[in-house]
């Protein structure tokens, strides 16, 4: 199991937003899953906190992180990006960063508290 590593100042950020029963996600923005609104469509990663209910979690979100913060959930292939000393830091800017050996995946990771569910047109 991948280790997420954090700063103390991003796990007070997470914290301030989870409440009992909430689950912590970091989505792989790339258009799949039922909080995704469209796909990134251009050649930048693009990751996002998702803080949703326990009970509202959607499978594919079906990989377990370790973090101070506790367990994160991903999208398995995901890990393609995570599979190397991922870490959280915040900027100079106060954005919450992603890195990992290979160098910065994303500069602006962002929090979202318990997000709409996106429904398909039928």
């Amino acid at each position: 199991m991948t280790r997420l590593e954090m700063t103390q100042d991003v796990q007070t950020r997470l914290a301030n937003h989870l409440a009992p029963g909430d689950q912590l996600i970091l989505d792989f923005d790339d258009g799949v899953g039922r909080y995704s609104k469209v796909g990134v469509c251009s050649l930048d990663v693009s990751f996002r906190f998702l803080i949703v209910s326990n009970d509202a979690v959607d499978p594919v979100y079906d990989e377990m992180l370790t973090s101070p913060a506790g367990n994160v959930l991903i999208k398995s292939y995901a890990d393609n990006y995570l599979n190397e000393n991922p870490k959280l830091t915040l900027s100079h800017f106060g954005l919450i960063q992603l890195s990992s050996a290979v160098g910065v995946l994303d500069s602006n990771v962002e929090i979202i508290d318990h997000p709409a569910v996106v429904t398909e047109a039928k």
